[in-house]
């Protein structure tokens, strides 16, 4: 059986949700095969790249989803760190003959965001925004060059607009909701289809 390890924070491990109406497991079920979630909520792409091995390279998956940032520039950390961090993940999953994909982390609901009583990022909201759509631009721009498969979730939740989609959010306007993670499942399996050639089960 052919086997996935999702590296990230909390929208991999999502936390908020029953296990099974998770994107991972969604996954598992629709593609018939084995997935281990290594999320672990409000994890940086440094924490990523210190635990990359321990809780990647011994699993021998076929696969590495890696998805993080947005807790990276809630800490006004810098988009070619970021960057540099997930790409470093991807080096060593080749190295170790796993294929990585690379996730384009989702954009924040922000009327939802403001109602909530959470600590702002520290160089602020309009700073973040602005520098999420930066991170990923710039990660599906160097996975293209590297001919890295990336996992474009970010656009998957904007209208035509450019607006994010409530319906598939929690209120809290940073987690998907049941709804945002089938959404991420189906868009999983088909680049899994399409690029790897995993069968639907």
């Amino acid at each position: 059986m052919r086997k996935i390890v999702c590296i990230g924070d909390s929208l991999t491990e999502a936390a908020e949700l029953d296990r099974n109406d998770t994107w991972p497991i969604l996954l598992e079920k629709a593609l018939n095969l084995k997935i281990i979630n290594k999320g672990i909520g409000g994890d940086t792409s440094s924490g990523l790249l210190g635990r990359f091995y321990p809780d990647v390279v011994p699993h021998e998956p076929d696969i590495v989803i890696i998805l993080c940032g947005t807790n990276d520039l809630w800490w006004d950390l810098d988009v070619n760190l970021i960057q540099a961090n997930i790409f470093a993940m991807a080096c060593q999953a080749q190295f170790h003959n796993i294929s990585p994909i690379v996730g384009l982390p989702l954009p924040l609901l922000m009327g939802n965001i403001r109602s909530q009583e959470m600590m702002p990022p520290v160089a602020g909201w309009e700073k973040c925004v602005n520098q999420l759509a930066a991170l990923v631009k710039a990660l599906a721009s160097s996975a293209h060059q590297s001919d890295i498969a990336s996992l474009d979730f970010h656009h998957l939740f904007l209208d035509g607009n450019g607006t994010a989609l409530g319906e598939y959010y929690l209120e809290d306007g940073l987690h998907p909701n049941n709804r945002g993670h089938r959404l991420m499942a189906e868009a999983t399996a088909k680049l899994l289809h399409d690029r790897f050639h995993f069968q639907y089960k």
